[in-house]
């Protein structure tokens, strides 16, 4: 039986709300100077935060070394991994977030859940799920991501290795950053923000999860406005929290079609001021599910 789930074939890619189809081309690759190669994921591990509704992250042995009798002179090693999609290093499907809204089209708490669906449109969240996960723009649909990509390094722009708890990112300064970096934002252009806080994740403090450095809601104005297209942050959100309400994340991903990366590893391109490069992301095709896991890698 077909999986309902799955709305695209294996092979097809099409662009994927702000995602155009990705495409190689002569001005991407002018973006590589060295062929320098950085990795922008975290490393998973148990007691890496999640958001408090998640589910931890646990590993387990299921197969060790000399179990397999049958297979000898050989052996091998396996192991189980439980987590959340949205686990370390991971990429937002547009149906993860919605936002209530009334029969009118406006914000009501007690409204319907409405989720992206183009140009400005939403489609009624409750008719595109069933038991097989998210039917409507899953994370299966989303192509690989290849694209000019910008660090925005709030951070060290503010003279600090990390920003203050609960800090909120204005379009101020972005556009102060931008300025002392040289950096410039252009259609189609990844940003990605670091605030610092992945030292909070190598520590263990709590803020990571609790006290959110992050972009407020004119901050992320500012860079759509600028041409963004997709947004990243070695953050657990992107915005600010709190405040809970998914300002940032209603505003882009629900009625722009911008999705987020989420827990990146920005420090080595922070400390050699790598502010342009080549950004290479590829979500897994999980049919259903409302994000990836990923291993961006930034190429200079």
């Amino acid at each position: 039986m077909k999986n309902p789930t799955i709305d695209v074939q294996p092979g097809k890619i099409a662009s994927y709300g702000a995602l155009p189809v990705p495409r190689l081309t002569p001005d991407l690759l002018t973006l590589i100077k060295s062929g320098t190669v950085h990795s922008l994921a975290v490393i998973y591990r148990e007691g890496i935060p999640v958001p408090s509704p998640m589910v931890p992250y646990t590993l387990s042995p299921r197969i060790r070394h000399g179990d397999l009798e049958e297979i000898r002179p050989a052996s091998a090693a396996a192991e189980v991994v439980t987590m959340s999609c949205h686990t370390g290093t991971h990429i937002d499907a547009l149906c993860h977030i919605g936002e209530h809204r009334n029969e009118n089209g406006n914000l009501d708490p007690i409204g319907n859940v409405r989720l992206y669906d183009g140009e400005g449109k939403t489609v009624d969240a409750a008719s595109a799920v069933d038991l097989n996960g998210q039917r409507h723009l899953s994370i299966a649909e989303m192509p690989p991501i290849i694209q000019r990509g910008v660090l925005l390094d709030v951070a060290s722009d503010k003279g600090v290795d990390v920003l203050p708890d609960a800090y909120q990112i204005t379009a101020e300064d972005i556009a102060e950053t931008l300025k002392n970096q040289g950096t410039e934002i252009g259609p189609q252009t990844a940003v990605l923000v670091r605030t610092g806080f992945y030292k909070h994740l190598a520590s263990g403090n709590a803020a990571y999860r609790d006290s959110i450095a992050g972009l407020r809601l004119d901050g992320a104005e500012l860079l759509h406005n600028l041409g963004m297209n997709l947004v990243g942050a070695d953050n657990m959100t992107v915005e600010a929290f709190p405040p809970l309400d998914h300002s940032v994340h209603r505003y882009l991903l629900v009625r722009n079609g911008i999705t987020h990366l989420e827990n990146l590893y920005l420090e080595d391109l922070a400390e050699q001021r790598v502010y342009e490069f080549l950004l290479i992301v590829t979500p897994l095709r999980i049919g259903g599910a409302t994000a990836s896991w990923v291993h961006p890698i930034a190429i200079r």
